[in-house]
């Protein structure tokens, strides 16, 4: 891709909430570079010059206007008229400005009211402008198809019993935020998987349960948890009298231990959080070892957000789900109860992990969504301590089982929708 679409937002500061949240939403198209005063603009620049080049380098040029702003004077005006004026030096009939409503406004200047509005708000609306940028950039020979670098090609494999502890590289991806390969579990950990850390002699060594790493809501780091993991523990063990900390739900008949291919449920982040450093730590006396016999970890745990994302193909269209392939939408129900375990589905629990192939993402990555929420490894802000979780369960109807559904949650947390996955790195990255 040689360079991306330029899109300019004009807006005015009453409209700044809904104009940042379509600044993201662009920004999230690998193909669009999308500039806006509060995003772009650095400290100890000139405004007035900088916002003037953007207007003029830009390719097309969203004009963002409600009720509110249209009936007032100020810079915004300035911009418009400024917008109106470069236009003029444009091919007649190229899609330049693109006046965007925010609500049921009319605009205030003559000359705007040949455009074509868009409604943002109506249904699809986002996937129509899409469709205008698009229409721009094939006139200026600007790449829009995202390519893919394709996953190993999958080798066929006898069944070996280890199906279930293999994990899937992930190489770096064309405009994506992770520059680094990654090899995420194939699956969800199962109880069986689980009983494993449960039986160890050393289940509450502090080892497993010190420092696990902390990342903020850009999955950046920031630290680490310090003692918090290992002081939990410690008052959950004294209160149960116990040596181990079984999942809240070990003895259910439907999602507990009689399960052993379900995911493990009823387990608080940190105890995902152990679970992993214990399956680093013994990675060779384990099937994992075997199952992957070139990946020597470095570091285990759980994904960060934009792992696990990018893992599933991505969540742009934010209605895609991860076996949908490169432009495409699953729209039918019954399509969805095929490949993944939802609430219309009526089942009423989890199931076993590879009980859905036909839900594996592009990269053979299997039961993303429903089944069971999956712990992320970063926090929700830096203030709260919360952290993420995606991919929705069996509760979940289907469409908040999307790629681009998350939820937030206190990490003491042990619910019964509640599950995770691992990911390994094998380089400095943690």
């Amino acid at each position: 891709m040689s360079r991306k679409l330029r899109v300019f937002l004009c807006h005015a500061t009453e409209d700044r909430p809904a104009a940042s949240e379509l600044y993201q939403k662009l920004a999230a198209e690998p193909w669009i570079q999308p500039w806006m005063d509060t995003e772009d603009l650095l400290p100890g620049q000139d405004f007035d010059l900088e916002i003037y080049k953007a207007l003029r380098d830009s390719d097309a040029i969203l004009i963002c206007m409600s009720q509110t702003s249209v009936s007032k004077s100020g810079y915004l005006n300035k911009e418009i008229r400024r917008t109106l004026d470069i236009a003029d030096e444009k091919p007649e009939g190229s899609i330049y400005i693109i006046p965007v409503k925010f609500d049921d406004c009319i605009p205030s200047f003559e000359r705007l009211k040949k455009y074509q509005w868009l409604e943002y708000f109506a249904p699809n609306a986002h996937e129509k402008l899409l469709k205008s940028l698009r229409l721009r950039a094939e006139v200026l020979k600007i790449e829009t198809a995202v390519k893919q670098t394709p996953a190993p090609t999958p080798k066929t494999v006898i069944d070996d019993g280890l199906d279930l502890y293999r994990f899937i590289e992930i190489p770096p991806q064309p405009n994506s935020k992770v520059d680094y390969p990654f090899w995420i579990g194939k699956y969800p950990v199962t109880n069986a998987q689980y009983e494993r850390f449960l039986n160890a002699p050393d289940y509450a060594n502090p080892v497993y349960w010190l420092e696990f790493p902390k990342f903020d809501e850009k999955c950046q780091p920031m630290g680490d948890w310090g003692k918090a993991g290992v002081d939990w523990l410690r008052e959950e063990l004294k209160k149960a009298n116990s040596k181990v900390l079984l999942p809240r739900y070990w003895d259910d008949k439907n999602v507990g231990k009689s399960n052993p291919n379900n995911p493990v449920v009823g387990v608080s982040w940190y105890e995902a959080c152990a679970y992993a450093e214990w399956l680093c730590q013994n990675w060779e006396r384990q099937p994992e070892a075997r199952a992957n016999p070139t990946l020597k970890p470095r570091s285990i745990r759980m994904p960060l957000e934009s792992e696990w994302i990018l893992a599933a193909g991505g969540d742009v269209p934010e209605d895609r789900y991860p076996w949908d392939e490169l432009g495409q939408v699953t729209t039918s129900l019954k399509e969805v109860l095929r490949r993944a375990n939802v609430r219309e589905g009526e089942i009423g629990h989890t199931t076993s992990v590879d009980a859905y192939p036909l839900g594996r993402s592009s990269f053979g990555v299997m039961d993303m969504v429903g089944n069971v929420w999956e712990w992320q490894v970063n926090c929700q802000d830096r203030k709260t301590g919360w952290v993420r979780l995606r991919g929705g369960s069996w509760s979940d109807r289907e469409g908040e089982v999307c790629v681009s559904i998350c939820d937030t949650i206190h990490p003491l947390n042990r619910s019964f929708g509640l599950g995770f996955r691992v990911l390994a790195l094998q380089g400095e990255i943690s």
